[in-house]
């Protein structure tokens, strides 16, 4: 419930200082409906652990906002203008860029050296107990 708003937020904040407040909304209310249908779609269809939405929440909707600040930032539509669209496109791109390979790097290191999953067993079990020896839910008993 939520997160529909905070995606919005997040969307916005890239022009915030350059869109008319009908603008803003616009691209907050996009945000919103990003957001709930791709989380959607990365928990149910393509099965990836993202709990807390974190992808979709600041990725997507971030990358929306940047690019809909070259579009709701101009004059046309009741902006401040001083800023091009291409330049939204651009900048949106490279950033996303180097966050993948930001994150591939140090992800692909941690790979390397340790590792990122569980066996099978530990994760059946879940990382609550396997990891911290502790329960997730309360009909679950520890054992320590």
């Amino acid at each position: 419930m939520h997160n529909g708003p905070l995606a919005g937020l997040v969307a916005v904040c890239a022009g915030s200082d350059i869109m008319h407040p009908l603008g803003a909304l616009a691209v907050g209310a996009v945000a919103g409906v990003l957001f709930v249908q791709l989380f959607t779609l990365t928990q149910n269809r393509w099965k990836i652990d993202d709990v807390l939405g974190v992808w979709p929440l600041h990725g997507l909707c971030g990358a929306w906002g940047g690019i809909a600040a070259g579009i709701f930032g101009a004059p046309a539509l009741g902006g401040m203008g001083g800023v091009s669209f291409m330049s939204q496109v651009l900048g949106t791109v490279a950033g996303v860029a180097f966050a993948f390979g930001g994150g591939l790097a140090v992800y692909g290191a941690i790979k390397a050296v340790l590792g990122l999953r569980l066996d099978p067993e530990e994760e059946f079990e879940g990382a609550d107990l396997t990891i911290h020896k502790i329960t997730a839910t309360a009909d679950r008993d520890s054992t320590w």
